[in-house]
């Protein structure tokens, strides 16, 4: 029958129906497992698919510089930006009016918590609001946007303001800096000076009304001793007149002694009931916020042991903040997350900080009331024994020692207010020094000399290694992709998918041949006659080792170059003194005789299994080369026949006139005839092309191929393409010019 009226499946779409032949299988391989009809895990060099894409990788690179260049002027044009920042210095505290400098005691948390404090106060609304008031800010290009029909939308630019102004504390130094970048050059001191002259007043705001509390509760106290010295010396004058004293050098026996002892006690009561009074007065006013605390009141606080967990904690997560921005960008949600995490701790340490100081300044108010009852009750009972000593010297010195205890009081109670008004001079005389406030100005806002974004020497790179990058991660996802066979390292990945040879391209021969149908006969100094006599060697070594004559040569896909493999393997095979046939058995498109370059005949394999012709009769002998059977006459090319025993008894009848029987099979995938001659056969052979065949494809074929008696010897890997310093390219080189030299 026709083979047109019915073509049989293929061999990767129906289940293998070719009968083995019943053979003696001692001198064959073992039983053959189908674990590699799926091939394994693709392998991927990447050395090599970057030097076969260099000169693509190298236009990139060129392109991607000339992008850069216009990445970088288009945002020069749209996108031009202007940072300037303006430096603040925080002082050192005055121990003193007269101390000539500044001394710094301060640790580094200390300076860091007062420098995040201040960063607060800068980018505060109240702040914000203070600088976008300025009538020079209003007046720049960067104001210009919130003008809406002459309003100016203070709003929208404190939000704006809010979001562009960045602050930042320099580790190890007593410095912070408020940054700020606009389109404008001219816009950048304006804007910073606004915002600059807006935090200095609200700092000074601040340190007027801490200062007038201050000076309003000494004065009040100096008030109080002015109006006690008054009184004393009215008392004083009162005395002297009403009791006629105008001689003071009257005897003093033990009780005026004793008089003066009291009177002493007395007084020093008396100041120390001043002290505490004037102790409670400022605790008063620290407890209603009208003063703040010392830094003595402070040190004490933060020694709690609550606080020394809460600054540890900040601590270890400013550590951790850190790190991160060390690894990662400040916009990610790590470094976020933890800043928020800082700030709170942050704000939950001032809370804690505040508490503790409240609580102990409660305790010292407490302990200062009960000291002046104390004192109080102590007085009293001094007064009284006073008034009983100088009831009894009231006969002879009454007089003497009451004018004494007057006039030392008046001179005790005139040392406190010479002390309060020298408190209030250095109070003032601090106020006044400009080394006083708490910050100063280091470096004022200028104009920038030069833009800050987009800069050059970072668009271009960035652009650069953004496009090669790209481009470099196509190439390697298209590799991944594509499962195409193209180079003999991706055989690594398919089991029992051994190499028996590397056919390279015409193209990559050195010698630079014409025709590759017969090369090895007609230019056997050629680098492929080479690789195919290496080829052949390796095949008859592993057919005469298993006593194999028959060998059917396939493959996977049509175009894959077998009847050229076939008729050049012949030829190195028949060139060591074997007896060499090789059969047509491919009836849908024969090409071995026009291959091996001899006319076609007019019987071949068909008309010998149609009973036309006996077997001897239809070989084409020639004394230089090889046999060949062709396919026949075209009405007797019949696929199904090639399953007969008809075709069984001509192999065998080959196989005994010949030491090598070599099959051209029809490709796998297009016929199911290659499964049926390959179970006829001692041995198959798969030839796969460079980028013809997929890894499925040739690992089902091996599975299938391993299922049957016949022996799979391996693969023959055919026209390679040695682009870009191919692996084999040196050998090929270094193969033609050995043979040039003979």
């Amino acid at each position: 029958m026709n083979s047109a009226a019915m073509p049989p499946p293929t061999l990767t779409d129906r289940p293998m129906t070719a009968q083995p032949k019943t053979r003696n299988t001692s001198t064959k391989q073992g039983p053959k497992s189908s674990s590699g009809s799926l091939g394994g895990t693709k392998s991927i060099d990447p050395i090599r698919l970057l030097r076969q894409n260099f000169w693509i990788l190298i236009a990139t690179f060129v392109a991607s510089i000339f992008v850069g260049t216009v990445v970088f002027f288009a945002l020069s044009f749209l996108m031009p930006r202007y940072q300037g920042r303006v430096v603040f210095e925080l002082n050192s505290e005055l121990s003193t009016a007269d101390d000539v400098v500044s001394s710094d005691s301060r640790n580094a948390d200390t300076v860091t918590r007062l420098a995040k404090t201040e960063m607060s106060r800068i980018i505060s609304p109240g702040v914000m609001t203070g600088a976008l008031q300025n009538r020079d800010l209003r007046s720049t290009e960067w104001a210009s946007q919130f003008f809406i029909d002459g309003a100016f939308d203070m709003t929208e630019a404190l939000v704006e303001l809010e979001d562009t102004l960045a602050v930042s504390h320099p580790r190890d130094t007593n410095t912070f800096q408020a940054l700020w970048a606009g389109r404008s050059k001219s816009d950048v001191p304006v804007v910073l000076r606004a915002v600059t002259d807006s935090y200095v007043n609200a700092l000074n705001t601040i340190e007027d009304v801490r200062f007038q509390g201050n000076l309003k509760m000494f004065t009040r106290d100096r008030d109080d001793l002015e109006s006690e010295i008054s009184m004393i010396e009215t008392a004083r004058q009162n005395f002297v007149r009403e009791n006629n004293i105008t001689s003071l050098n009257e005897a003093v026996n033990e009780r005026n002694k004793r008089s003066e002892s009291l009177n002493e006690e007395i007084t020093d009561t008396r100041t120390k009931a001043k002290l505490i009074s004037s102790r409670i007065n400022q605790l008063q006013a620290k407890l209603a916020g009208q003063l703040d605390p010392s830094n003595d009141e402070i040190r004490m606080a933060e020694q709690e042991s609550s606080l020394r967990i809460l600054k540890q904690g900040i601590q270890d997560i400013r550590i951790a903040l850190n790190t991160q921005r060390a690894r990662l960008s400040d916009t990610h949600p790590a470094v976020s997350r933890l800043q928020k995490r800082l700030e709170s701790a942050e704000e939950e340490y001032a809370v804690s900080l505040n508490e503790i100081i409240q609580r102990n300044l409660n305790a010292d108010y407490k302990e200062g009331m009960d000291q002046q009852s104390s004192l109080e009750g102590l007085l009293t009972s001094l007064e009284s024994d006073y008034t009983e000593v100088t009831q009894s010297l009231r006969d002879y010195a009454s007089a003497l020692g009451e004018l004494t205890s007057l006039e030392r009081r008046l001179e005790n109670t005139m040392q406190e207010r010479d002390d309060l008004d020298r408190t209030i001079a250095d109070l003032n005389q601090l106020r006044v020094r400009s080394d006083a406030s708490k910050v100063r100005v280091m470096q004022p806002a200028k104009l920038p000399n030069e833009r800050s974004f987009p800069k050059a020497e970072t668009i271009i790179p960035a652009t650069m290694i953004v496009m090669v990058g790209l481009v470099a991660g196509v190439i390697f996802l298209i590799a991944v992709l594509d499962n195409r066979l193209r180079s003999p390292s991706d055989f690594a990945s398919i089991p029992d998918g051994r190499l028996l040879g590397i056919l390279p391209d015409a193209q990559d021969d050195p010698t630079g041949i014409e025709s590759v149908d017969m090369v090895v006969r007609d230019e056997p100094d050629s680098v492929l006659s080479e690789t195919y006599r290496q080829c052949a060697a390796r095949i008859t070594r592993e057919m005469d080792s298993a006593g194999h004559k028959s060998l059917l040569v396939m493959s996977g896909m049509p175009e894959s170059g077998t009847t050229t493999v076939i008729v050049n393997v012949a030829n190195s095979i028949h060139a060591t003194g074997r007896s060499v046939v090789l059969i047509d058995t491919n009836f849908r498109r024969p090409r071995l005789e026009s291959a091996a370059g001899v006319e076609p005949s007019r019987q071949g394999l068909g008309d010998v299994l149609a009973g036309e012709a006996p077997i001897e009769s239809v070989i084409s002998e020639h004394d230089d080369s090889f046999d060949l059977i062709g396919p026949g006459s075209e009405l007797n090319r019949v696929f199904e026949r090639l399953n007969t025993q008809k075709f069984d008894d001509s192999l065998r009848r080959l196989t005994e006139l010949y030491d090598v029987v070599i099959l051209d099979g029809p490709p796998g995938v297009v016929s199911g005839d290659a499964l049926m001659l390959a179970s006829k056969c001692d041995a198959t052979i798969l030839v796969v092309r460079s980028g013809g065949e997929e890894r499925g494809l040739v690992g089902r074929l091996i599975g299938q191929l391993n299922q049957l008696d016949a022996s799979f010897i391996g693969i023959i890997f055919n026209r390679p393409r040695n682009t870009a310093g191919g692996y084999f390219k040196k050998n090929f080189k270094t193969m033609a010019s050995y043979t040039a030299k003979d």
